[in-house]
């Protein structure tokens, strides 16, 4: 799933607007806090689909589970994203 970067920005200032409302920290540069806010959002993401994908082409060569949404699949496309999530630390 693509997210747009109007989306990570608007993610981005809830992340710092709550942080700083809940007075967890202060910022002494807040554009410099919110590029690192943004930065993050995208690396996930961008970690999210390469899994993603990796998962989807390794179930397409698995006959039993040919089928996207059916049981089976799902069941072996949570197990396979959990490994891929896990080695990339995620």
């Amino acid at each position: 799933m693509r997210i747009s970067e109007d989306r990570i920005s608007h993610l981005a200032h809830q992340i710092i607007d709550k942080v700083w409302k809940d007075d967890l920290a202060d910022f002494p540069d807040e554009s410099r806090a919110l590029a690192c806010v943004k930065d993050s959002i995208t690396a996930y993401f961008t970690v999210e689909e390469e899994a993603d994908e990796l998962v989807r082409r390794k179930l397409a060569s698995y006959a039993s589970a040919k089928i996207p949404g059916s049981r089976e699949w799902e069941i072996l496309y949570q197990k396979f994203y959990a490994e891929e999530m896990a080695k990339r630390k995620w």
